[in-house]
């Protein structure tokens, strides 16, 4: 928990810095940071992929998740449902904090990264985390520089929608043994090259149509232990 915790803390901290320090960062500045962030998210998820021993279980996890996270149209489904949200609270109210808060809420809990962190964090691997709270510092910094004092709140929004999935995963922690927690997070590793990938604008890669794919290991393993 104290990585979720961090991670609400770098959104408030890095909102707060925006609001403080307003346009003393250029643009260029911006996405400079951005590219060496994203940089650093695909060599770690670089390092957990090299760590599968079953190269043909993690081709069979990513292609099974992305066929049923794209049937079921996550990332679409989770997109459209920001965007819902943002369009009821822009057309009733006119007050930068409501959509300071409102925006940068969305921006750090829509994606993938958002749901596969805490859940890594549960089986004891926070560096996901930490490296989202790097990039949620950046991201709250411009949104704070932007709208101003209700950026500051979103932190709290963060923190809970992490520690939801932290506690799910929670539920499944009994059948992390040794050889699924690392399996998990070749799986996941693919994931987060994606993100990174996305982050360097090489690739618009809908990561989230991924998250199924996390299932399969843990599925795989229980059929083996109970054959």
């Amino acid at each position: 928990m104290f990585a979720i915790m961090l991670n609400g803390l770098a959104t408030t901290v890095g909102a707060m810095l925006g609001l403080i320090l307003k346009k003393t960062v250029s643009r260029k500045q911006t996405l400079a940071l951005f590219s060496a962030i994203g940089l650093c998210v695909t060599s770690m998820g670089m390092q957990n992929v090299l760590k599968t021993e079953s190269l043909l279980l993690l081709l069979i996890s990513i292609t099974m998740g992305t066929i049923a996270g794209t049937a079921i149209k996550i990332e679409d489904t989770m997109r459209c449902f920001g965007k819902k949200v943002m369009n009821i609270v822009y057309s009733s109210s006119d007050q930068s904090i409501v959509k300071g808060f409102l925006s940068l809420s969305i921006m750090q809990i829509i994606g993938a990264m958002a749901i596969l962190g805490p859940i890594e964090a549960a089986f004891g691997d926070t560096s996901l985390l930490y490296f989202k709270s790097v990039l949620d510092v950046t991201v709250a910094f411009i949104f704070g520089s932007i709208y101003g004092l209700g950026t500051v709140l979103a932190g709290i929004i963060v923190i809970l929608y992490e520690a939801f999935f932290y506690v799910l995963a929670g539920v499944v922690l009994p059948l992390m043994t040794n050889d699924v927690v690392r399996e998990l997070n070749a799986v996941g590793g693919i994931m987060i090259v994606a993100l990174g990938l996305n982050m360097l604008g090489i690739t618009k890669l809908k990561v989230a149509d991924f998250l199924p794919a996390i299932c399969v290991p843990i599925l795989y393993y229980y059929i083996i232990s109970i054959i």
